[in-house]
C-alpha cells in the first residue's frame, strides 16, 4: 500500500498529502489552476473493489521481473 498505509482511509490521506507531480504521474484529474486532485476514500474503495487482485499481482510481478 502507498506509504505503508494499512486502511482505505490511510490511502486516501496519503493521496491527499501527495505532491501534485505524484498525483499527475498516477493519472489524477487536473483541475487547473488548482492542479491535480486526490481521490476521496469512496473512490479508492470503489477502485480497489473493482480490481482483479490476481491480475494486479501478475502485472506487478511481470513489471518487477522486467
Amino acid at each position: 500500500m502507498p506509504g505503508g498505509a494499512k486502511s482505505l482511509t490511510a490511502i486516501a490521506e496519503w493521496a491527499a498529502d501527495a505532491p501534485a507531480c505524484v498525483l499527475t504521474a498516477l493519472g489524477g484529474p487536473n483541475r487547473e489552476p488548482a492542479g491535480p486532485s486526490a481521490p476521496a476514500e469512496a473512490t479508492v474503495r470503489r477502485v480497489l473493489r473493482a480490481t482483479d487482485g490476481d491480475a494486479l499481482d501478475a502485472a506487478v510481478g511481470a513489471w518487477l521481473a522486467g
